[in-house]
């Protein structure tokens, strides 16, 4: 039995990349390179964000076999080969053996929610049939049953058990199991919302699905932690929180995806039941992009604008890959809607845009004036571009109104402001782009920091949907499987 791995740093929780015939070999070993080079110290294929419970016996054996053989001689290989079948478990630990992974990490059976009793002799069998070291995996969120630091301190007397895997974000549980564990006994965090409080507390080290993104930051907290400056780790957990926080909590593997995707590295889409625009919703999708742009993850360059004969250019565009055309033609009337959050504060925005001598000088001429069969409009003073904002729905009562024209109203004002900043309209043009946004406040909102915030959102992510014409024919035929109206509304 090898007892000698020794688990240090931070494995990627891969994702997997499939096509129609199974594991997609070259994504993978592209996405394995690029962990690697990225400061990853080891990998994991074949866990909870790698969608194994989506895969055949023989695509979990295909997975586990190229990525040893890309990791090979470069970093260790932790393989997932947890099973809800005791003996698919022990087939597959077996497999990984051959290919050389260095050890396994086994799920708790999932779904049927066995007791203690069930549980522990589901891991002693398997550790005492299989030569490779077992890491307990325990994330109650998924199988049903949380492996409290009793069963632990049980099962790392189990002889072949040397760790564990903790997802739950328990830091209760996990403390007692860090407080009580002999020094052997290696406990690894896996839930990527509570990194920094897991390392401070004496985890040793990390695997997590936003290590496929960024495994670098989780390295460089562990080296200020070591050297004893708390708060330079807290400003790295601070810079990342949010989009950890999507990624545990809007899709796991399937938000992954479409990250690495936006950011050049291929890894396709997530397997069925996931369906993006579900969950993770669209706004989901929009808000991960964002975060990618401010921790420098997604390219900038330059996109063309064609004003006429005219063409103009935003030198530093945020290219998330396949989402932006190199040119943005039609500037006369573009079309942008989102919707964000829930809830009685959910904000719905319908936007269009173009040039101030297109379509849109009507609604500029218009604009303030009472209109009959049309809620009124006002031009936001001192905004440039110039910006119309009209409410979808009937004023009802003063709070509603001060919920529309100051607070949903000043959150169109941030977010034209901080698309400007974000270089996303050429500075030439500003002068001649008109945006008319008609933004949806729930009469029964009540909580104005969330109405600010969905609307800011909504906003922001529909104007960038407008200039890149992501409302066409072909996106919507593309997502017809998870297209979805959220509300029909007509006061």
């Amino acid at each position: 039995m090898a007892k000698d791995f020794k688990f240090k740093g931070v494995f990627p929780a891969l994702v997997t990349p499939f096509d129609e015939d199974g594991v997609n070999e070259d994504q993978y070993r592209a996405l394995i390179d690029y962990v690697i080079k990225a400061g990853a110290t080891g990998i994991v294929p074949c866990g909870t964000t790698g969608e194994f419970t989506s895969m055949r016996f023989e695509e979990k054996v295909e997975a586990i076999k190229i990525a040893c053989d890309a990791a090979k001689g470069r970093v260790p290989v932790l393989a997932g080969t947890g099973a809800a079948y005791t003996n698919d478990a022990i087939k597959i630990t077996h497999r990984a053996a051959e290919f050389g992974a260095d050890a396994a990490l086994v799920v708790s059976p999932y779904f049927l929610k066995p007791t203690n009793k069930e549980i522990f002799e589901h891991y002693e069998k398997i550790a005492r049939a299989c030569e490779l070291p077992i890491f307990l995996y325990n994330i109650p969120q998924v199988t049903g049953v949380m492996l409290d630091w009793k069963l632990i301190d049980g099962l790392r007397e189990v002889d072949g058990i040397i760790g564990m895997k903790d997802s739950s974000g328990n830091l209760v549980n996990l403390t007692t199991i860090l407080v009580r564990r002999p020094e052997e006994f290696q406990v690894v965090i896996g839930h990527d919302e509570v990194a920094l409080p897991a390392f401070a507390t004496g985890c040793d080290g990390a695997i997590l699905a936003s290590a496929n993104i960024f495994p670098d930051r989780y390295i460089k907290m562990q080296a200020q932690l070591a050297q004893g400056d708390l708060n330079e780790a807290l400003i790295i957990q601070r810079s990342i929180q949010k989009t950890v926080r999507l990624i545990v909590n809007r899709g796991g593997g399937a938000i992954v995806k479409a990250a690495l995707n936006m950011m050049g590295i291929t890894v396709g889409a997530p397997r069925q039941p996931l369906l993006i625009g579900d969950v993770p919703s669209y706004d989901d999708i929009d808000e991960i992009r964002t975060c990618l742009e401010d921790l420098l993850l997604i390219k900038r360059g330059p996109v063309k604008f064609q004003k006429g004969d005219n063409i103009l250019v935003a030198e530093s565009y945020p290219k998330a890959h396949g989402m932006v055309p190199e040119t943005i033609t039609g500037l006369e009337f573009l079309h942008g809607e989102a919707l964000c959050g829930g809830g009685q504060e959910v904000a719905h925005v319908d936007l269009v845009l173009g040039l101030r001598d297109g379509p849109l000088k009507t609604a500029v001429e218009n604009a303030g004036k009472t209109v009959e069969g049309y809620h009124s409009s006002n031009i936001i003073s001192g905004l440039e571009p110039l910006t119309i904002f009209a409410p979808t729905v009937t004023i009802t009562h003063e709070k509603h109104k001060d919920m529309v024209y100051n607070v949903a109203q000043q959150a169109v004002v941030d977010a034209v402001n901080r698309t400007v900043t974000d270089h996303i309209l050429p500075e030439e043009l500003l002068k001649d782009i008109v945006i008319a946004a008609n933004v949806f406040v729930h009469p029964n909102a009540v909580n104005p920091k969330r109405v600010h915030i969905n609307n800011f959102r909504a906003v922001r992510f529909a104007i960038r949907r407008a200039i890149e014409r992501r409302e066409g024919i072909s996106e919507v035929k593309l997502r017809k499987e998870s297209a979805r109206h959220p509300f029909a509304y007509r006061p």
